[in-house]
């Protein structure tokens, strides 16, 4: 007679699938940490791997088509529009670009560590004196660093023009902006950019954009 009863034997091997098994079990586990630890941190900055990125309303945001005045996408270099951005600043809330429509904008980025930056923010500032009520307006971007080390540079040089944040580094990726710095881009009052300045900006510089004021 056939036993029709299931074998009971505790003695019975189990069938083993090999090392695999334990393995992909581990790194499930790991993957599901990491998703896990991924999405708390994109939650909280809101898409952002940084809170001052694009998830915070600030870095680069969109140029509506209306303040485009060329027929190409924005783009730092000369002869399309400048590509628009948001950005916390030194003592104040936010400054937009395109708030500064109508006056020709330099923005100049910098880091307090650049040595020819230093060099040439005395002369920043003293053009912005002279020329602050004739249609320009200096922005001076900071790239990626602390605000404390950016307020305390803009203690030692008695800087009063507007000094932008960029800690993410978003708006100086969109610029091209590296470690060579300081670079400066001029913007018409259009929006346009006129032209690129690499490295500290001569007298020879400041002369030509002298004549290009009203």
């Amino acid at each position: 007679m056939i036993d029709s009863h299931p074998d009971e034997r505790p003695q019975r091997r189990r069938e083993y699938s090999g090392p695999g098994s334990t393995l992909g079990l581990a790194a499930a586990i790991v993957v599901a940490v990491a998703a896990a630890i991924w999405y708390f941190e994109f939650r909280d900055s809101g898409g952002s791997s940084s809170a001052m990125g694009a998830g915070s309303g600030f870095g680069i945001i969109e140029l509506e088509d209306g303040l485009n005045p060329t027929t190409k996408s924005p783009a730092a270099r000369e002869g399309r529009a400048a590509p628009n951005f948001r950005l916390p600043r030194l003592g104040e809330e936010a400054v937009t670009l395109v708030d500064y429509r109508g006056s020709f904008v330099l923005l100049n980025f910098w880091a307090s560590w650049c040595g020819p930056c230093r060099d040439e923010t005395p002369d920043l500032q003293s053009f912005h004196e002279h020329h602050s009520q004739d249609g320009l307006v200096i922005i001076g971007v900071n790239q990626q660093e602390q605000r404390a080390a950016a307020a305390e540079f803009v203690d030692e040089f008695g800087v009063t023009y507007t000094v932008a944040l960029d800690t993410s580094g978003e708006v100086s990726a969109a610029y091209g902006v590296g470690r060579g710095m300081p670079i400066s881009f001029l913007v018409s009052p259009g929006g346009v950019i006129e032209q690129v300045y690499f490295g500290r900006l001569t007298e020879t510089q400041f002369a030509e954009l002298e004549a290009r004021l009203p």
